[in-house]
């Protein structure tokens, strides 16, 4: 994963002048004390606290790169983010069989004139353990549940490398995923997508596909190019099957 220098160049994308948070009574004890690079405090004041959160999370980045590359440590953070969301996630891996992965995460979603975005605490608790050892097609079994509305969902996924010699790299990811939805019901979903990676020049092409019990057969096409400061930028055209769309996404991630 690339370092992440640009905290503030960042923090413009991701929160742009028209944005605006709708995130009341969030309550993130214990984060205060990583927002050692913060904007002017007049500025503070105008924002919500999901965005002066999410800067204060990237200027952490910026300033210590050194614990980000920690990787396989038994404390685990990640975040992730575009123009419409962000997403934090943090836990704890066990030195057992299968590296058992635990912890909270919770996704900040921006206000719109058709969507009020985050009204409330978003908090799911997350788990992962490695199921299937093999180097050629390793296997994970997941579970989040979100304690506010009830959902809850388990995955199997499996990834296997196709091509692994050559100029690039080609590898075939599928998932069986089931639960229950935020409205009660029951959810059922297949995934499988296949994905072909430049790693010369850091790009990859994936076409996927997606049954769900309660949405249509959906099918898309993305070509992704990663760029310094963990940023990547996505041409994605969506919904083959029924009425194709284009759209462009730029997202940030990094681990630490």
């Amino acid at each position: 994963m690339d370092r992440l220098h640009g905290s503030h160049a960042l923090a413009a994308l991701l929160y742009p002048p028209q944005s605006s948070y709708a995130c009341n009574h969030v309550d993130f004890s214990g984060v205060a004390q990583i927002c050692v690079l913060a904007p002017d405090p007049q500025q503070m004041a105008q924002i919500s606290p999901a965005a002066a959160l999410s800067i204060c999370l990237l200027s952490a980045l910026a300033l210590s790169p050194a614990e980000a590359f920690a990787g396989e440590g038994p404390v685990l953070w990640s975040a992730s983010g575009s123009a419409s969301n962000m997403a934090i996630r943090s836990g704890f891996a066990l030195d057992l069989p299968g590296r058992p992965r635990f912890g909270t995460e919770s996704t900040l979603r921006v206000s719109t004139r058709t969507d009020s975005g985050t009204v409330r605490p978003p908090l799911r608790l997350w788990g992962e353990v490695d199921v299937g050892m093999s180097e050629v097609a390793p296997s994970s079994l997941e579970f989040a549940i979100d304690p506010a509305s009830g959902a809850a969902l388990a995955a199997l996924r499996q990834s296997r490398a196709l091509v692994v010699e050559g100029p690039a790299t080609l590898s075939l990811h599928r998932a069986i995923e089931a639960g229950r939805r935020t409205d009660g019901e029951n959810a059922l979903v297949a995934r499988q997508d296949i994905r072909l990676a430049f790693t010369e020049i850091n790009a990859m092409f994936t076409g996927g596909v997606v049954i769900d019990n309660k949405a249509p057969f959906q099918a898309e096409l993305a070509l992704e190019k990663r760029l310094p400061l963990g940023v990547s930028l996505q041409a994605i055209l969506s919904d083959l099957a029924h009425e194709p769309a284009a759209r462009i996404d730029a997202r940030f991630e990094r681990k630490w």
